[in-house]
Order: C-alpha cells, then sequence, then structure tokens
C-alpha cells in the first residue's frame, strides 16, 4: 500500500485522552486475541489505559503522547518516557488502526519519537514487545530495532509480559 501523503502528527492534550483509551480499546481487541487472552487483554486495557495512566505522558517531564491524524482521523499513537537510564527513552505505546497498518503512519510516529529523543540527549530508544507478535517485531525491525533481551514481567493477577526488549542506537 502507498504511504499516505497527509500524515499530521500532534502532541495530545488532556481533551484527547478518552480517544486515545478508546483507539487503543478497538486495536487491542482486534489485534491481541491469540496473542495473549481476552482477561489479559482487558487487564492491560484497564492497566495502561486509564486516563490517569494516560495523563502521565501529558504531564511528566521528558514523556509524550503523539497522535497520528489522516484527515480528521485518529489514526495512531505513540506514547513514551525516560527510564532511569540517562542515555534511554522508552517508547512505551505505538499503536496503528488496522486500516492505516503499512501506510506509513507507525514510521512517522516513530521518527517523531526519535526527534524527542534526540532533543532530550537520549541516544538510545528502547521497547518491549510481545514475543509472540511477529508483526510488531517485523516492523520494529524494519525501523532500525534489534532484540536486545527477554524478560518475564509479572504485571499483576496472575499475568506476564512474555517480552523482547528492543533498542535501536539514533543517529547523531
Amino acid at each position: 500500500m502507498p504511504e499516505l501523503p497527509s500524515i499530521r502528527i500532534v502532541a495530545a492534550v488532556e481533551a484527547d485522552l478518552p480517544r486515545v483509551a478508546e483507539l487503543a480499546g478497538v486495536i487491542w481487541r482486534k489485534h491481541y486475541p491469540g496473542i495473549i487472552t481476552p482477561e489479559q487483554i482487558e487487564y492491560m486495557l484497564d492497566l495502561g489505559y486509564s486516563l490517569e495512566a494516560l495523563r502521565r505522558f501529558i504531564t511528566e517531564e521528558g514523556a509524550g503522547l503523539d497522535l497520528a491524524y489522516v484527515a480528521n482521523r485518529l489514526a495512531g499513537f505513540a506514547a513514551y518516557y525516560r527510564t532511569d537510564h540517562r542515555d534511554e527513552l522508552k517508547l512505551d505505546k505505538l499503536y496503528v488502526h488496522q486500516d492505516y497498518h503499512g501506510r506509513g503512519v507507525g514510521r512517522r510516529l516513530i521518527a517523531h519519537v526519535e526527534a524527542a529523543a534526540a532533543a532530550q540527549g537520549r541516544p538510545t530508544l528502547i521497547l518491549n514487545v510481545n514475543k509472540h507478535n511477529a508483526q510488531a517485531i517485523r516492523a520494529y525491525e524494519r525501523n532500525g530495532f534489534a532484540v536486545r533481551e527477554s524478560v518475564v514481567v509479572d504485571i499483576g493477577r496472575g499475568f506476564v509480559m512474555d517480552d523482547y526488549v528492543m533498542a535501536k542506537t539514533l543517529s547523531g
């Protein structure tokens, strides 16, 4: 599919948070069945997409929540924050509505987060991705990320995130 010429990326504000949570629900409920259980999908949506959880990306220093619009439709978003390691910025969320996969939206969001990392003097961008999320792993590899390590993180209620940590060193 050809790249979309009219992708607009803007910083989220408080009023955008409910729409981000709604879009996350649509994407997760379509993408993650078969990767994680329906129960874990709902638990992780509650955990990561409450207004309080999203708010930290627009209020914490060094964090951000970027929204990608195609025409006037919210097509995807990326959220990031500073880690305890002073050279790293973590891409915590990157989701694109299925209607826009393969059209450059994800790549543009990644580039926007890379620019934020560079502006903050953090030359490494990291992320976690489920080990069974082959589509996302391939997309991240196409964008210059490589697997750094394998982790299993207990997230409560008997659920774990069985992830790869992927990293990309940004060119100076």
